[in-house]
């Protein structure tokens, strides 16, 4: 997809002069790329991306990364730990603090890499020819945590006042399900504290112009799965095997991907609720190379298209145990039964004021369902309304993958963005 990356870079080069930074005509590529890599936003993002917060010991660096930049916008810095993790709290308190807060909500964990696999370093933030930053957490999440801290950087400078409080919240970990993040929080005096009326959190890219809102999450499904069978010698056949038995459940998950993946090609490809989606993701078995194992362990991914009833998909499973045999045990690392949506109407107050925003700025947003799992499950499940959205037009989404990138222009499009959204959402009254 050479000829997309070329017409992407080429339209965000362009929206950047629509946003009001004014050069001479011509305008070479190189001056344009050279100003945006010494934008101390940008050098802020680089300086985030480098902290690797895949490795747990290096989340008290990002708490300390982000104490300095509230201290820098004297606004006060809490830390929260209900369940040991800390959770950071930036707070601008707004001018009727008795209104419904809005929530900024982002992570500041990110999930490992394979650096093989990587054209340039993952935690470098390294900046190519064509203005994209590279960097684990480029688009998950950390280009928007420090687009939000940015957008009320600019908001306090040009003297904007707005009428609800803003909280910046970082979790510490949205990527293993938030259960030393979100799940405990929502339930303590602190959370209530905050006063929340609605939620931003993370969105998603896309490769043309289209902005999306995520209203719903998929429910994470998540299976530890023990298949049990007889061990030998290695130079023998024998019968039931756990290697035979794993054949067995992935032939039976082989077809069922099949099943989902025909709906999925009948559907727009955004209509990611339509259909269910399974990956096996670990698989460990074995002890030596002349030794058949006795036992075979292999963690399943699955996330139910938003029609799939819970008695059904728990049928389903017991069909499949069966059907391998009646040792094979099964426990949840991640069982979501409940995923609230956010209703998207005239009714909702902060979705009119987000559209209405974006319609000034000559923007349009599609909802959609999350394909995945945010902290949002969590939240709408509680009653909040959530809208996960991210400015990031003209972006190849990486989300997880190797070569993880945010153009520089579209960041900074996104961070002006964000400071008009905010002046129309945290001014309803």
């Amino acid at each position: 997809m050479p000829g997309l990356k070329q017409y992407s870079r080429m339209i965000s080069l362009y929206l950047l002069i629509l946003f009001n930074l004014t050069f001479s005509n011509p305008i070479p590529k190189e001056y344009v790329i050279q100003k945006l890599m010494n934008d101390s936003t940008v050098k802020l993002l680089q300086e985030y991306i480098r902290i690797d917060t895949s490795r747990e010991e290096n989340v008290e660096s990002a708490v300390l990364f982000w104490k300095r930049q509230a201290d820098a916008l004297n606004l006060p810095f809490a830390v929260h730990r209900p369940a040991k993790k800390p959770i950071c709290v930036i707070t601008w308190t707004g001018c009727n603090p008795k209104l419904p807060s809005i929530i900024l909500n982002s992570h500041t964990d990110v999930v490992t890499v394979a650096k093989q696999e990587w054209t340039h370093e993952p935690f470098s933030g390294y900046i190519d020819e064509n203005g994209d930053l590279y960097g684990r957490g480029a688009q998950d999440t950390k280009a928007l945590s420090i687009t939000y801290i940015e957008a009320i950087r600019t908001l306090i400078e040009e003297g904007v006042k707005l009428q609800r409080t803003i909280h910046v919240l970082l979790m510490p970990d949205e990527e293993t399900g938030g259960f030393n993040g979100m799940i405990p929080f929502v339930e303590t005096e602190e959370f209530r504290a905050l006063n929340p009326g609605f939620f931003f959190d993370e969105g998603l890219s896309s490769p043309d112009g289209k902005l999306y809102a995520t209203y719903q999450d998929k429910r994470p499904w998540q299976l530890n799965v023990t298949l049990h069978g007889k061990s030998g010698h290695g130079s023998t056949i024998t019968e039931d095997s756990a290697m035979e038995k794993l054949q067995r459940l992935l032939d039976i998950t082989r077809e069922f991907r099949r099943q989902q993946k025909k709906i999925m090609s009948s559907k727009e490809p955004t209509d990611y609720g339509s259909y269910s989606t399974l990956n096996v993701n670990i698989i460990n078995g074995g002890v030596a190379t002349n030794i058949i194992p006795s036992n075979v362990n292999l963690v399943i991914d699955m996330r139910l298209a938003t029609s799939a009833q819970v008695s059904d998909v728990n049928a389903m499973i017991q069909s499949w145990i069966e059907q391998v045999g009646n040792d094979t045990e099964v426990s949840f690392i991640r069982k979501i039964e409940v995923s609230e949506r956010t209703i998207l109407d005239g009714s909702n107050p902060y979705w009119v004021a987000l559209v209405s925003a974006l319609r000034d700025m000559d923007l349009q947003i599609e909802p959609i369902v999350c394909p995945a799992t945010s902290d949002m499950v969590v939240v709408r499940n509680k009653g909040f309304p959530a809208i996960g959205f991210a400015y990031r037009p003209y972006t190849v989404p990486r989300i997880h993958a190797a070569d993880e990138y945010i153009n520089i222009a579209i960041f900074q499009q996104g961070i002006r963005v964000y400071a008009n959204i905010l002046k129309r959402v945290a001014n309803l009254t």
